[in-house]
């Protein structure tokens, strides 16, 4: 799915660059733009105990060039059913209050933001150490099966910490999501298993063997570029702007994100399928992911490793007409030949030939016969 769709989609993508930059500039600001919170970043661990206050700002970057502004969150909410009767399953590093780091509660909070009637649940799998931690894999198999035993209608599963190593059993429930009717989301890369050398993290963040799972990278809220912060990944399908974005901390207080993230920008994305599919409620899942990737906002010289179709564009995605497939020229039955007319004259003819050729052949041979005769009569 991923190769065939996204590569038919890159090339129409570009032409839209220009006119969509010109919308973002234009459109409407959320609420909360101007507030001040502190960044996220500040309450990176929780050490436990009252955690000390963090300095507050206003938003990193200008309004009209925030995330939410460029993806068009607050017209799409106005034209959205907000995400209800959707559950979003958050598979990070948890965010509850136990929860030890923010990644989580983060992206729990930028789901919140964005699809605030969806229903979340919390389904942790990070390992936090002193030094470094680490995605358990074979505890991200036991809650995406736990998730595959009820009814996948309406699911999207939210893979913001990919593992850095497969685990028997992890496709096989990615697959039984995904044939129940669920939508399953992923990062492209996350700091924890990148290297300095990595030029692909396609096969090297799990689970990747199914085309349909939506993997997501980061793109800049600027004219920057997301290659310096982000890592590349082939089987990118979409991106999503993340620094400057509203969320909570790990203590459940209002925050911006401080940084690019594909992590941040997969529970993202998840909110905007989330408002697409509780506002089309009869589609598949197959649909409210061709909307997301035919409605994205591109940019000339950009896709593939780093923003797959291009950036997500919640509000086009919910009011875009739908392309219609050219029809095929219906055939057209093919008149019957015409009945040759009969001939009255026609066994005449054929007569007359016959007899010419009979005639003129005895015509010929008393020619022929003639002189025969005559020197006969004169022996005679």
């Amino acid at each position: 799915m991923r190769g065939d769709r996204v590569t038919l989609l890159r090339s129409g993508i570009a032409l839209a660059a220009v006119v969509g930059g010109m919308t973002l500039l234009s459109s409407p600001s959320p609420a909360y733009a101007a507030e001040e919170r502190p960044l996220c970043a500040a309450y990176k661990k929780n050490t436990g105990g009252t955690p000390q206050k963090a300095e507050a700002q206003t938003a990193p970057v200008p309004e009209t060039v925030a995330p939410f502004a460029i993806m068009r969150i607050a017209e799409a909410q106005q034209m959205s059913k907000q995400g209800q009767g959707i559950r979003i399953a958050v598979v990070d590093s948890g965010y509850s209050r136990s929860a030890q780091d923010y990644h989580g509660t983060v992206a729990a909070g930028l789901i919140s933001q964005i699809a605030p009637k969806a229903t979340l649940s919390d389904h942790p799998v990070l390992k936090v150490g002193q030094e470094k931690s680490t995605v358990d894999a074979k505890r991200m198999v036991t809650e995406l099966n736990a998730l595959a035993k009820g009814n996948a209608k309406g699911l999207i599963v939210d893979i913001g910490l990919p593992a850095t190593e497969g685990a028997p059993g992890l496709d096989t429930a990615v697959d039984t999501l995904i044939k129940k009717g669920a939508i399953v989301v992923m990062a492209a890369d996350w700091s924890g298993v990148a290297t300095g050398t990595d030029r692909d993290m396609a096969p090297k963040v799990f689970p990747n063997a199914n085309d349909s799972v939506v993997t997501v990278s980061a793109s800049g809220t600027w004219a920057s570029d997301p290659e310096s912060t982000v890592l590349p990944n082939s089987n990118t399908d979409v991106a999503a702007p993340t620094y400057g974005a509203p969320s909570k901390t790990l203590f459940g207080q209002p925050c911006w994100v401080d940084t690019i993230s594909t992590s941040f920008a997969s529970a993202e994305v998840s909110a905007v399928l989330a408002l697409i599919w509780s506002t089309n409620r009869g589609w598949s899942a197959s649909q409210v992911i061709d909307r997301l990737y035919s409605t994205t906002s591109g940019r000339e010289g950009q896709g593939g490793r780093y923003w797959g179709a291009g950036v997500v564009n919640a509000y086009d995605a919910l009011t875009r007409p739908a392309v219609k497939e050219a029809a095929e020229p219906p055939e057209v039955e093919q008149a019957p030949m015409a009945r040759e007319k009969a001939d009255p004259l026609d066994a005449v003819r054929d007569n007359a030939v016959w007899w010419g050729i009979g005639g003129g052949g005895a015509l010929g041979l008393g020619l022929v016969l003639r002189p025969l005769f005559s020197r006969r009569k004169g022996s005679m």
